[in-house]
Order: C-alpha cells, then sequence, then structure tokens
C-alpha cells in the first residue's frame, strides 16, 4: 500500500513539474520580440528558441497523454460502477430460493457481518453480482471450504426490503417461523438462532 501510495506521489510531483517547465517553455515563447530586444535577451532567445520549443512540445505532449489516461481511467470506472449496478438490480430482481435464505441469515442472526463459504453457489453468485461484498481482509479455511466474512453492499441493503426476501412483516407466526426455519441453507442451521423474540 505504501508502495503504491509513493508511486502515485511520484507520479504528481512528474507531473507538476512538467506542468511548470511546459508554462515557462510557452510563456519563453510567447514573450514578444520587442520586451526581449529592450531586455538584452534577443540573441538568447533565437539562439535557445528551437530547444525552447522541443521542450513546451514534449512537456505538453506529456501532460496531454496524462490528461488523456485518466479521462479514460474516468470513463472505464464510471462503466464498471454502472454495469456493477446493473448486475446487482438484474440479481436482486432474480433471486432464488437458495440466495434469498442467504440473505435472509443478516436478519435472523442480526448481524452485518457473517462468515459464509464461498463453495456454496447461491454465497458465490451473490458476491460475484456485488449484492454481499468482503467485509473484511481476512477469510478463513474451514475443512474443504473456503469461509470468508461478508456483508451486504450497502447500495444494495435499500432494495432488499422484508418483501423481497420472502420474509413477513409484524410479529412471526408459530407456521412462519417453522418455514423459515426450515429454509435456512444446511451451513447456517447449526448456528441456531431463535426468529421470535
Amino acid at each position: 500500500m505504501m508502495q503504491l501510495f509513493r508511486r502515485v506521489k511520484e507520479q504528481q510531483s512528474i507531473t507538476l513539474t512538467m506542468a511548470w517547465m511546459c508554462i515557462a517553455s510557452a510563456t519563453l515563447l510567447i514573450v514578444p520580440v520587442s520586451l526581449l530586444n529592450q531586455s538584452g535577451t534577443a540573441q538568447w532567445s533565437q539562439l535557445y528558441s528551437p530547444y525552447v520549443w522541443i521542450l513546451a512540445l514534449l512537456t505538453g505532449s506529456y501532460l496531454l497523454t496524462r490528461l488523456v489516461i485518466f479521462l479514460f481511467a474516468y470513463i472505464c470506472a464510471a462503466l464498471t460502477k454502472r454495469q456493477l449496478l446493473d448486475t446487482r438490480n438484474k440479481m436482486i430482481r432474480q433471486l432464488d430460493f437458495e440466495e434469498k435464505a442467504v440473505l435472509r441469515e443478516f436478519i435472523i442472526q442480526r448481524k452485518n457481518v457473517l462468515s459464509l463459504p464461498m463453495n456454496e453457489l447461491a454465497v458465490s453468485n451473490l458476491l460475484r453480482s456485488g449484492v454481499l461484498v468482503p467485509a473484511f481482509e481476512t477469510q478463513e479455511i474451514k475443512g474443504s471450504g473456503r469461509i470468508i466474512k461478508l456483508s451486504i453492499a450497502i447500495d444494495a441493503r435499500e432494495q432488499l426490503t422484508h418483501k423481497v426476501l420472502g420474509l413477513p412483516t409484524g410479529k412471526l407466526s408459530e407456521q412462519e417461523a417453522a418455514i423459515l426455519k426450515s429454509a435456512r441453507p444446511d451451513y447456517a442451521r447449526t448456528n441456531y438462532i431463535a426468529l421470535r423474540d
């Protein structure tokens, strides 16, 4: 992380130096000849004028390239974000029974972060579509499956209503509690949490 920060800082200092060199050389090129004659630098200007032009072109080209790279990265990031948002919205509209059961676990267990197995298809689908996001950089290896700590993406939370997840509103009846309990994924059943207060 520190190496990346150092590289960005170095890149910024190079860009700033190039910008000042471009401004200085452009200023020298647009200074009126009469002003140079008064200061006695007309001969110097004629002698070094080609080098100043080359410097202006090189620094200007560098700055233009940096601007194009920045704009390209910005557009790519915006398109990726929009694509992820579209994928997430589509996924939320088409949640299957297992995926709803995984998302219900956050409500049933009253937690923002759950350790979920990556080898489960529903979990990997939700993670790939951006509905679930890694909560921490840590992961645990338990048995043959990889367990990773996940949370529901902040942008997706407002769309995951009780109706979307198939949760009844208000107090649960005995029958509703039994249905929800039986619908819990196998890996969550070992973590029994009472569904009713």
